[in-house]
């Protein structure tokens, strides 16, 4: 994994930082909606280095992994295509607040 080399693609302006969302995750771990309407478990991750990442899994596939730099993008460090998850994670909080 790549990381931290930063996403590609288009972006959406994320209303909470990684680090935000990464903390609403918690080791436990959270269920949301993607703005795809799927439901995504996100749990808290590492890199083979040890740098933060957020996990998503589908009800089918992990999805994978969204980390501060590829934060807001619609393509993770990676090149997968996770801006479905990453904004959906990023609404799901703004609707706690």
């Amino acid at each position: 994994m790549p990381h931290p080399n930063g996403g590609s693609g288009n972006t959406f302006s994320p209303c909470f930082s990684f680090q935000q969302a990464y903390d609403h995750v918690g080791s436990k771990g959270v269920i949301f909606k993607s703005t795809t309407n799927e439901c995504i478990y996100a749990k808290q991750g590492k890199t083979n280095k040890g740098l933060m990442t957020i996990v998503f899994v589908g009800e089918k596939t992990t999805h994978g992994n969204v980390c501060e730099k590829c934060w807001g993008y619609r393509n993770n460090c990676s090149g997968t295509h996770i801006g479905q998850c990453s904004e959906g994670l990023d609404n799901a909080i703004n609707s706690k607040t």
